[in-house]
């Protein structure tokens, strides 16, 4: 049961409370405690405050036992130290199987990467089908655009040699007009148009026209 402090003791120190108290102050140092900690713990163990056992280690025990201190603190680095070791490996720094659960999980994380590396790998060859699909594409339809290119320059060419030719039998048509004359009206001085065998309009003078006529 938890003392009061009326019946705490005001007795004096004596070595093995001295002892008592350095042996519970440097557990708590080794296990990377704080020395208030150790206090309270050794105030239950003595039946004396808290307040009294840190005066006493302050005043008398912490002299007596500085070698015991600094082997504590290293104690406490080096134990410090294998946890974190412990702890990047994925083990348990108590646990008597640490470094077999090591190795089982790098076992399992290997796998996982393996497992991530034919995702990966799977979706590579995904893109990559998809990218020759669309470059298949892109060629057959550079192809068709070539071969619609080819037509409409074709095209073009042989409109315009029709509005060419058009123009040309416009103008042929038009001087066969002015040079064509009814009956009765007086004969056109310079040259009229025939057709010859072979379907050519061609100019010939009046007077042979005439000619041809009788």
């Amino acid at each position: 049961m938890r003392q009061s402090y009326k019946t705490m003791r005001q007795d004096a120190w004596t070595g093995e409370d001295d002892s008592t108290l350095a042996e519970v102050v440097l557990k708590h140092i080794r296990d990377g405690s704080t020395q208030l900690a150790g206090f309270n713990e050794a105030s239950r163990r003595l039946g004396r405050t808290a307040a009294a056992c840190g005066f006493r280690w302050n005043a008398c025990v912490r002299k007596q036992f500085r070698q015991g201190i600094e082997v504590a603190k290293e104690e406490r680095k080096a134990r410090k130290s294998e946890r974190v070791q412990a702890q990047m490996e994925g083990g348990s720094y108590d646990h008597p199987t640490a470094t077999l659960m090591t190795w089982a999980q790098v076992l399992r994380f290997l796998r996982q990467e393996k497992n991530t590396a034919q995702q990966w790998a799977s979706r590579w060859r995904q893109a990559e089908r998809q990218a020759n699909e669309w470059k298949d594409k892109f060629h057959s339809l550079e192809t068709e655009y070539r071969r619609i290119k080819e037509e409409h320059d074709h095209l073009v060419r042989d409109h315009q040699t029709v509005v060419q030719d058009y123009r040309a039998l416009v103008q042929i048509m038009e001087r066969a007009r002015k040079a064509t004359f009814l009956e009765g009206e007086p004969e056109p001085a310079g040259f009229t148009y025939r057709i010859d065998e072979f379907g050519n309009l061609e100019r010939v003078a009046n007077e042979t026209a005439m000619e041809q006529v009788e």
